[in-house]
């Protein structure tokens, strides 16, 4: 199969699935490309039993570290990513994590970009993922240019009595920015119930503000969007050159199929994405794509 789209997403989550919302009003046609299925609801989403004892939810791939000693990465392959099991906190860097950090280890070299280029997006971002929170009770957050969209979700009374505590001894708790559909005025039925169990399981009520819920399905009846689930990217094919991506190689119900777009954004992960990287080796690319550390690409085969 080969078939061109304008933009090829790779990956549903935080980065893919945010994306696609993004662009989807632009018209133009894309593909995402997601390995894993929608996460089923049951009863088993609150289940501490199934999801922390069976690991119901986690993938079945088995990674290997330098060693060669074998381990379980614990990711998860779902429509809407590693946000399907996220906790729900939706905190911004701050100015300092951009610039030049010297660690332990050595010196991290600044980025880039600035917290001031990225300040816009963090606000679009947090209206689009309704987080709840009030900017400007942390010291150390930057500048914003917009308040949360919803107040802060309120303290238990246990809570409340220790950030009271916190606050009488000359300390500045605030409350941690969730992504959560709630309303505590109205309490709708479909929105969260504030059941507590947010952080590392599925929401059995679709009341968590992760990529699938806010991001993905909202654009499935949009003719120009196409989502492919159970659909493992194996590597990029690129030209002679070795500069422009040509096709994509997708894994699919056992069946391989190449697809192509204009643009191709990786966004399935820092692991995985690294993973698709390094197994687009090719001649021209010997130890994979957009590899400056010249890791060898057999690394690849150990994933």
């Amino acid at each position: 199969m080969a078939e061109h789209y304008d933009v090829i997403i790779v990956g549903s989550g935080a980065g893919g699935g945010t994306l696609a919302h993004t662009l989807a009003p632009s018209g133009k046609r894309i593909l995402i490309l997601e390995r894993g299925d929608f996460l089923p609801r049951g009863t088993d989403n609150w289940s501490p039993g199934s999801v922390f004892v069976d690991g119901k939810y986690i993938s079945a791939d088995t990674w290997y570290d330098a060693d060669g000693k074998p381990f379980q990465p614990q990711v998860h392959y779902f429509v809407g990513g590693a946000t399907k099991l996220y906790g729900a906190a939706l905190y911004r860097l701050r100015p300092e994590d951009f610039g030049e950090l010297q660690h332990a280890d050595g010196l991290s070299p600044a980025w880039p970009l600035s917290y001031d280029e990225f300040e816009p997006w963090y606000t679009k971002a947090e209206w689009l993922y309704q987080v709840h929170g009030v900017h400007g009770e942390d010291p150390t957050e930057g500048h914003w240019s917009k308040q949360y969209p919803w107040p802060a979700v309120s303290h238990e009374p246990r809570v409340q009595q220790i950030s009271d505590a916190l606050s009488d001894g000359g300390y500045h708790p605030f409350h941690a920015p969730c992504g959560i559909l709630l309303d505590e005025a109205s309490r709708p039925a479909s929105a969260c119930v504030r059941c507590g169990w947010c952080d590392g399981y599925p929401c059995l009520v679709h009341a968590k503000a992760d990529a699938d819920i806010i991001a993905v399905r909202p654009l499935l009846d949009q003719p120009s969007v196409t989502l492919l689930v159970n659909a493992e990217v194996e590597r990029l094919d690129t030209d002679p050159a070795g500069r422009t991506v040509t096709g994509v190689e997708v894994t699919r119900d056992g069946n391989r199929e190449v697809y192509s777009g204009g643009i191709v954004v990786v966004a399935a992960g820092a692991a995985n994405s690294a993973r698709i990287l390094l197994r687009s080796a090719s001649d021209r690319h010997p130890a994979g794509l957009a590899n400056g550390s010249r890791t060898r690409s057999g690394w690849a085969s150990t994933w």
